[in-house]
């Protein structure tokens, strides 16, 4: 028996994806030993707040920009995620990788997934992947915008041919900033990312309609470290995200007006689908559209859709004469068509 499995390696989380079983996720941190980086724990087993209250204990994320600044935690985080698909006749896995990742650091993936009992391996554009996973077809034209954690990628398909591809330092965790930036400008206040992320996803928004709501929040005084405890409400965050809004339509923009004078047309019909953690904000959708002048759509799930569309594209890779570790984005199209095809005979 073959499990056919997504892998989306995000700054965030490490989510696995299985048509059949469905989603898995977990943080992609580990807890090292500061002094002599050891690992003690991965994952949710890192996160426990009993696990980090050692002094010499450090979270770490290997995953951020596309970097791997590590290989043994990333190998660890990869061990740790694959382990309970484990004992299994073959596993086949499609990994999710940026637009600029080197030949060189999917090879290395490619071998901590080998180490960790994958036994087949292949890899796709990431911003492919959550089109698909968001219900489309990888053979229309259109632009596809994933906002993760710490990045953002950006695609252009013409008719199933990638045209354009990006991928730019603007992502959720910038839009966090933000809100921890304007509690310190309320009084000197610090609170951590995690708190602001929290004031982001229930307060958060860059649309009118958002109903008025409010969060009271524990923070610390930078003068004198004591606690003090405030109230944050929907209006008091409205304009707070400003400047990565901006980042980020600029991004998308670029990429936008490379696109050829005989495509515009029909990929601006399609418009753009937007996905990713990063992009769950009240409105951003509408935004996005209002500014750039082009419609977007954005799915029920998007922060699942890259993880998804791995899974998705594991089913429709043929089985026989398929070398494994190898990067497939420019089959998927035939790939997809083929099975298409297949399934209506």
């Amino acid at each position: 028996m073959v499990s056919k499995i997504g892998l989306d390696l995000g700054y965030a989380n490490i989510t696995l994806s299985d048509v059949t079983t469905g989603i898995y996720r977990e943080p992609s941190v580990a807890l090292i030993n500061k002094n002599t980086r050891r690992i003690i724990s991965v994952g949710d087993a890192a996160m426990s707040p009993d696990a980090s209250q050692s002094e010499e204990a450090m979270l770490v994320r290997p995953f951020k920009n596309g970097l791997l600044f590590d290989h043994k935690i990333t190998q660890s985080i990869i061990t740790s995620a694959i382990n309970p698909l484990l004992p299994a006749d073959r596993i086949r896995c499609v990994l999710g990788v940026p637009s600029d990742f080197l030949p060189k650091q999917e090879r290395v993936l490619f071998d901590m997934l080998n180490n960790a009992g994958v036994t087949d391996c292949y890899s796709v554009n990431r911003a492919l992947a959550a089109l698909i996973g968001a219900g489309y077809s990888p053979l229309m034209s259109v632009i596809s915008v994933n906002v993760g954690a710490a990045s953002t990628e950006i695609a252009v398909l013409n008719e199933g041919v990638i045209t354009q591809t990006s991928r730019e330092s603007i992502g959720g965790e910038d839009f966090d900033k933000a809100v921890k930036q304007y509690i310190f400008e309320q009084g000197d206040v610090n609170v951590s990312l995690s708190v602001a992320r929290a004031i982001k996803e229930k307060l958060g928004s860059v649309w009118s309609g958002k109903p008025s709501e409010s969060v009271e929040i524990e923070g610390t005084l930078s003068l004198t470290g004591n606690k003090v405890r405030m109230n944050v409400t929907t209006e008091d965050i409205v304009g707070v995200f400003e400047k990565p809004l901006h980042r980020l339509f600029m991004a998308i923009a670029e990429v936008v007006k490379r696109i050829p004078l005989d495509h515009i047309e029909q990929t601006f019909n399609n418009g753009i689908i937007l996905t990713g953690g990063g992009s769950i904000i009240y409105g951003l959708d509408k935004m996005m559209s209002k500014v750039l002048g082009i419609p977007v759509t954005q799915p029920e799930d998007p922060l699942d859709s890259v993880a998804k569309g791995l899974s998705r594209i594991n089913s429709f890779i043929p089985v026989k004469g398929r070398s494994a570790n190898k990067n497939i984005t420019n089959f998927v199209p035939k790939y997809y068509q083929d099975k298409k095809q297949g399934s209506n005979n």
